[in-house]
């Protein structure tokens, strides 16, 4: 079981997509029944000290299942994500653990690197004999130091937070050693987008092309432009080069039939192609909300990877969980969703977790029923 497939087995595990925009008969797949009701709280990753982000596993050649995920240290804020994140490793013999820390596996590398001083957003996948980290990275100015928080209310972090581009490293193993690349994957501009490229996950097409999804801004003014939305882009090799596909994945605005301004479309998000139809788990950031749940994970799905639409069943989750002791938890943010595949269907969710009015964070280990 893997978080996605080599791509020669996902050549005879998947059947061919539906492309070009084709209407798809109505999806049956209520994803929320696939989570458990209760969860142990053994499914909590955690470390003393930092806040942690942005979970992937996979599988290895070697049986272990390997965690990527993004952390920083809690002395410096949880809005340091932008400013001082590094990628750090676990691993575990079962997807839902218990994980052990092994390593840091990519830290930032200096400020003369467009990642030279905070890395995030992890998404790793084994394609052939290696393994691709695509990831987020960013440098800041001439001022920053490892042990200096930067506030978010100041114009330094926005500065930083507007340097997040899109790369990718290899290695033959996911404890690395990494290999990165000189330049971004994804650069600003006419190309890919205003401001900003950062969350991407890629996934293997049926057809055997590849399709990275991430976010970036749309054009406008101020912080966040346009707003925050996301594209496809495809390309025939892990290294690229990518193309950007011209249609915003989501418009919310189109969706809701509103004027609104939403500074988020949507956020934080995972695809995959499942049956006939690509599928995406989606952060509902903005109101007014797709769902009753307010703030939640939501599902999508498209016949192309290109023409998206709410499934018939939207929710995924909302930001609750209930253990297995019976206490209810809310959380103000339980998001970055990634899942891990056995035979092409879901199996594992992992989920960043932030409860309400808490100054802590950790990861999220949900073991899925098996897809009906």
């Amino acid at each position: 079981m893997s978080a996605r497939h080599t791509l020669a087995q996902l050549l005879w595990l998947l059947p061919v997509a539906a492309l070009g925009g084709e209407t798809l008969p109505a999806s049956t797949l209520d994803f929320s029944t696939l989570i458990p009701a209760t969860l142990p709280r053994t499914a909590i990753f955690q470390q003393a000290g930092w806040f942690l982000w942005d979970p992937c596993v996979i599988r290895g050649a070697d049986g272990l299942y390997h965690l990527l995920y993004s952390r920083w240290r809690q002395a410096l804020g949880f809005d340091a994500w932008a400013t001082h994140a590094e990628i750090a490793w676990a691993t575990a013999t079962n997807a839902a653990g218990p994980y052990e820390f092994r390593g840091v596996v990519l830290p930032a590398r200096g400020g003369n690197f467009w990642d030279g001083h905070s890395v995030y957003n992890t998404c790793i996948v084994r394609l052939g004999p290696k393994f691709y980290l695509y990831y987020t990275g960013n440098h800041g100015s001439d001022a920053w130091q490892p042990d200096r928080p930067i506030k978010i209310t100041s114009d330094e972090w926005w500065a930083q937070r507007n340097n997040q581009r899109v790369g990718v490293a290899v290695a033959e193993r996911p404890g690395g050693p990494w290999q990165r690349q000189d330049k971004p994957l994804l650069e600003v501009g006419p190309e890919f987008g205003q401001g900003l490229t950062a969350v991407p996950n890629l996934l293997v097409r049926p057809d055997g092309g590849l399709m990275l999804f991430y976010k970036t801004l749309a054009p406008g003014h101020g912080r966040f432009g346009g707003g925050v939305v996301h594209f496809a882009a495809t390309a025939t090799h892990p290294l690229g080069p990518f193309q950007r596909q011209p249609q915003q994945m989501v418009d919310k605005r189109k969706l809701l039939k509103t004027g609104a301004k939403f500074n988020f479309h949507i956020d934080d998000h995972f695809e995959w192609f499942q049956g006939d139809r690509y599928y995406a788990i989606v952060k509902d950031h903005d109101a007014p909300f797709l769902t009753p749940h307010g703030r939640s994970l939501v599902l999508f799905e498209s016949p192309d990877g290109l023409d998206w639409k709410p499934s018939q069943h939207p929710l995924v989750k909302d930001f609750s969980i209930t253990w297995s002791d019976g206490a209810r938890q809310e959380f103000q943010r339980l998001e970055m969703p990634k899942l891990l595949l056995a035979d092409g269907r879901p199996a594992l969710l992992s989920l960043a977790a932030q409860p309400a009015k808490s100054q802590e964070s950790f990861l999220v280990l949900l073991p899925l029923h098996p897809t009906p």
